[in-house]
């Protein structure tokens, strides 16, 4: 089980992932420029993950600093939040508009993280093994993050986006949240967009 202030930490390193949606947003102009980084981060963090079950040099390394922070499944073999990250940055990057992949990008940063940690400090009403306080923490600091970037997008969408973001997170399904929550309120944003816009 991973430690308390372990799992603190890792919800404010998740935190940083908002580095992808935010040069995106000011630095890069084009989905090609950012892939053409983000395409060689991922398939480095892919060969990390092999290496990290096959190698003992890379396997001691995790062990001796990362063991910690690792969830059981990540120690059993399972890829790392961080991976899952790059994935769901990349195919995010390359399926969606601008737009709306950076901000189904920082509801799975934002989002995730604020459920994350109010969840475990004040969730009292269970949803597996969730709480209805964290998501809707998630929810409210997600808007606020977001609906203060002024993206050309109509509010209605964004705010159906984040509560899709906060509905995926909280169901229990086998596929990372880092993984679910990008591409499922990014699909239903586009979706919208195609109707409204």
């Amino acid at each position: 089980m991973i430690h308390k202030n372990s799992e603190l930490l890792r919800k404010l390193i998740h935190l940083s992932n908002l580095i992808i949606p935010f040069t995106y947003l000011f630095y890069f102009n084009t989905r090609k420029e950012v892939l053409i980084v983000l395409v060689p981060i991922t398939l480095f963090s892919l060969l990390i993950e092999y290496l990290r079950i096959n190698s003992s040099i890379v396997k001691n390394i995790f062990d001796n600093y990362l063991f910690l922070m690792l969830r059981n499944h990540e120690i059993s073999g399972k890829y790392t939040g961080a991976t899952w990250v790059f994935i769901a940055s990349t195919l995010s990057i390359a399926v969606f508009p601008k737009e709306i992949a950076i901000i189904s990008l920082v509801f799975m940063s934002i989002g995730d993280t604020a459920a994350g940690l109010i969840g475990r400090k004040f969730g009292r009403i269970k949803f597996y093994n969730k709480t209805l306080e964290g998501a809707l923490a998630g929810l409210i600091f997600s808007l606020i993050i977001v609906l203060m970037m002024d993206l050309n997008l109509p509010n209605v969408i964004i705010i159906i986006g984040a509560f899709s973001a906060m509905i995926i997170e909280l169901i229990p399904v086998s596929l990372d949240d880092n993984l679910r929550i990008p591409l499922f309120s990014g699909t239903i944003m586009y979706a919208m967009s195609i109707v409204l816009i």
